[in-house]
């Protein structure tokens, strides 16, 4: 995700407010900073709509207190369980969050995730930076393509809508097409510095 997009896509994501580096930079780089780094590692909650080709859309809030430690709670469809990553473990919840059961340990290595998403970035092409107005405040616009190098290989389109003064990524929307699948997520982010999760 973009750190967002790792879980989310994940992923993924997001999101502490930091400063734009000088303007030497160019659009491409703008766009590969963003796609490899998002916002930073900051508390974030961030309501997720997925629209996949051919299937009903899904809607969630996705929590991040830091990288490793996040949540979902299911909108739409209504009933799913939540899910909680804390601590290289993986719950579900099916009370709202009231208990928790173990669901696997995982073999996270944000290294190696942050690599192979370096290496992604260095197929960006097509790059195009603007302005566009998001709930009253104009934004900075940075979008561009890019190919998924590992396994599940796609061809990706990302756009990000970035606070020209702080550099948070308040909205991002990304498209990914693969042999017989295709999506498209959109996400609203909000900071969160006072977001606590559970701990099991």
């Amino acid at each position: 995700m973009n750190r967002i997009a790792k879980p989310v896509i994940a992923a993924a994501l997001l999101a502490s407010a930091t400063a734009y580096p000088a303007s030497a930079e160019t659009c491409r780089d703008r766009f590969v900073r963003l796609l490899v780094g998002g916002s930073g590692d900051g508390a974030v909650k961030i309501h997720v709509t997925q629209e996949i080709k051919g299937a009903p859309a899904s809607q969630n809030w996705f929590y991040q207190q830091a990288p490793g430690h996040w949540m979902t709670e299911m909108i739409e469809p209504a009933g799913q369980p939540w899910v909680l990553t804390h601590a290289d473990v993986m719950y579900t919840s099916a009370d709202h969050g009231e208990s928790w059961t173990k669901l696997r340990a995982l073999d996270s290595d944000p290294d190696a995730a942050t690599a192979q998403m370096e290496a992604n970035a260095q197929t960006a092409k097509n790059e195009v930076c603007g302005n566009e107005e998001l709930d009253g405040v104009m934004f900075d616009t940075v979008e561009a393509d890019y190919v998924s190098m590992q396994g599940f290989k796609s061809e990706n389109h990302h756009k990000y809508w970035v606070h020209p003064e702080t550099g948070f990524i308040a909205k991002a929307v990304y498209h990914l097409k693969s042999e017989g699948f295709e999506s498209t997520t959109t996400q609203l982010i909000e900071a969160a510095p006072d977001l606590t999760l559970p701990t099991p």
